[in-house]
């Protein structure tokens, strides 16, 4: 071999090594693009989430914005979120697979644990999981699932899931992201929590917790639109406690206010849950019953009678009763508007009154003539 041959065969191997350092160099640089296009695709997903969870109060858009982030961020086929409340049941319970239609995942299993110990679970294989119950068996097929607590203020509220990762499988980089993602999404639901309170406290009677004043005028006019949009009947009860100034005379204002959360809660108890029931002021009640009419009014108006008139208040040792009267008005046979449904069924309770209290009067009893 000739020194040429030497020198020739020198800068081949140079160049080799050379263009293998370069090749080497391009692929890190190319990860590391890779790497940060990654970071600002999660952070750009994570800034869009914060941005508009604090801008909305409606607490079905909220969590439905979670779980759709959720799926994207961790590129999983699926999410889901389930609250709970401080006693522990599923209150709420969204997932992306669609809507849940009453069906709630219980707070068993797997998802027990995650709550009462506060871990994350990771898994590729749901086979692993002993204690994975609770689901729906109609519900998709779960491959793999990541799913953390929503904490808040060192309480858990909910949990938030990823199921099936897309490409691969979660990773500590995902559990990363959707603590994240949890974090911010318990303060989100903490404000939707109170704007909810703050509506609760402005709609409801601060005493009995029944619906107030006006409150019942507004349901009253949406059920009126919603029975004439429908072709279909609704009925209002009026209801007065009999002789309530002489009771608070004789047994005091505490006591009364005793018999005013009694009589409400008889009112809540023999109602479905679709009815209204409201403070309508002093010792004045209200029931709109959706879709019943006059014969079913008044079955229910006598079974509200009678709770009344059988239960039994104890009074500093006393044994004492009080007793309802009522007036029943139906839309639309009674009346076509609000203010005259309100009208005739007062005409109602005002001929009960009458005529003997402790009683019901239906409007057309009466004809509405006091």
């Amino acid at each position: 071999m000739t020194v040429f041959d030497v020198i020739l065969l020198t800068v081949v191997v140079v160049l080799a090594i050379s263009l293998i350092k370069t090749n080497k160099s391009l692929r890190a640089n190319e990860g590391a693009v890779s790497e940060q296009q990654r970071v600002i695709r999660e952070l750009s997903i994570l800034n869009e989430l914060s941005a508009s969870l604090h801008t909305s109060l409606d607490k079905g858009s909220v969590l439905e914005m979670i779980i759709e982030k959720a799926r994207s961020l961790l590129r999983a086929e699926d999410a889901a979120i389930l609250l709970i409340n401080q006693g522990r049941r599923v209150t709420d319970f969204y997932t992306t697979t669609g809507p849940s239609n009453g069906c709630k995942t219980r707070l068993t299993g797997v998802f027990k644990r995650v709550i009462t110990e506060l871990i994350t679970i990771r898994t590729d294989d749901i086979s692993s999981l002993s204690d994975f119950s609770g689901v729906p068996p109609e519900h998709p097929r779960i491959r793999s699932v990541l799913m953390v607590p929503v904490i808040l203020r060192g309480e858990p509220i909910g949990i938030v899931a990823a199921i099936n990762k897309k490409d691969g499988s979660f990773d500590s980089n995902d559990e990363d992201l959707i603590l994240n993602l949890a974090f911010h999404s318990a303060l989100a639901i903490e404000k939707v929590k109170f704007h909810e309170e703050i509506l609760r406290m402005a709609s409801t009677d601060g005493l009995t917790g029944l619906n107030n004043h006006r409150t019942f005028q507004e349901r009253l006019e949406q059920e009126i639109e919603r029975a004439r949009r429908f072709d279909v009947p609704l009925s209002l009860l009026m209801m007065d406690i009999d002789h309530f100034k002489k009771f608070n005379d004789t047994y005091g204002h505490t006591n009364g206010d005793e018999v005013l959360k009694v009589i409400a809660k008889i009112l809540k108890d023999n109602v479905r849950n679709i009815d209204f029931v409201a403070r309508y002021g002093g010792e004045e009640f209200a029931v709109i019953l959706p879709q019943v009419n006059l014969e079913g009014a008044l079955v229910v108006a006598e079974r509200i009678r009678k709770a009344a008139e059988d239960y039994e208040l104890n009074l500093d040792g006393q044994r004492e009763r009080v007793t309802l009267s009522v007036g029943v008005a139906t839309y639309p046979d009674d009346a076509s508007t609000r203010e005259e449904l309100v009208d005739h069924a007062d005409k109602a309770l005002y001929l009960a009154k009458r005529t003997g209290r402790n009683r019901l009067c239906s409007f057309r009893e009466g004809n509405g003539e006091k």
